[in-house]
């Protein structure tokens, strides 16, 4: 029993090395130059087939790419990011306790692929002029689930990872974020990548933890 929980605790020491997460830039070439080569896990949705480039943005893990707002959308536009558990692997090294933004959101650095929560940040450059209204934030999953992760107001954002929200993932299902503005205006929304990460599983930490706790007390 000593050896199992003793293994348990050096498993999640171990996965907390991992120092992963799965990362989608808009652009991946890595120049901010107008130009852009988006992610084979970036797209556009909806009516949307193209949008216009911008400053490079600068949150943790971002690799210089151009930025994205707008669109063609005739109503409202539309971009879309894919990921599938287990077959998209980890992509991006963070270390854990990496500053994500300065609301209190830390990388996790556990390594992704399983069936389990997983937590979605976006990020954009720091911006005052989006007028497209709210922008919102949906998860669709290939079995059918779907769920609305954040409405928020893209103007005012220090251009750090924005926490959208968390949802539980089944490794093999594909599931697609979407991201839509309220309005086809000029600058209708904005967009440098999203960040996907697996949070910290306190709850089986402070099991392992509780379990050597009790062996010390039957062994003293």
């Amino acid at each position: 029993m000593k050896k199992f929980a003793l293994a348990m605790v050096a498993s999640l020491a171990t996965a907390g090395a991992a120092q992963a997460a799965f990362l989608i830039e808009v652009d991946t070439d890595g120049l901010d130059d107008g130009p852009f080569t988006p992610s084979a896990n970036f797209a556009f949705g909806g009516d949307t087939g193209t949008a216009s480039t911008s400053v490079a943005g600068t949150a943790v893990g971002l690799t210089g790419g151009d930025s994205l707002f707008g669109g063609d959308g005739s109503a409202v536009d539309t971009y879309t990011y894919s990921y599938t558990p287990g077959t998209d692997a980890d992509n991006l090294v963070l270390a854990a306790g990496t500053a994500l933004n300065n609301a209190g959101s830390f990388a996790t650095g556990l390594a992704g692929g399983a069936s389990d929560t997983y937590t979605f940040y976006a990020t954009w450059p720091a911006t005052t002029n989006v007028s497209g209204g709210d922008t919102t934030f949906t998860l669709n999953g290939s079995d059918s689930s779907s769920v609305v992760l954040a409405v928020l107001d893209q103007n005012g954002n220090d251009g750090t990872w924005v926490k959208l929200g968390s949802a539980p993932l089944t490794a093999g299902v594909a599931y697609t974020l979407v991201q839509e503005s309220t309005a086809a205006t000029f600058v209708s929304m904005r967009a440098s990548g999203v960040l996907i990460e697996v949070p910290e599983p306190a709850s089986a930490a402070l099991m392992a933890l509780g379990g050597l706790a009790a062996l010390r007390r039957r062994s003293a």
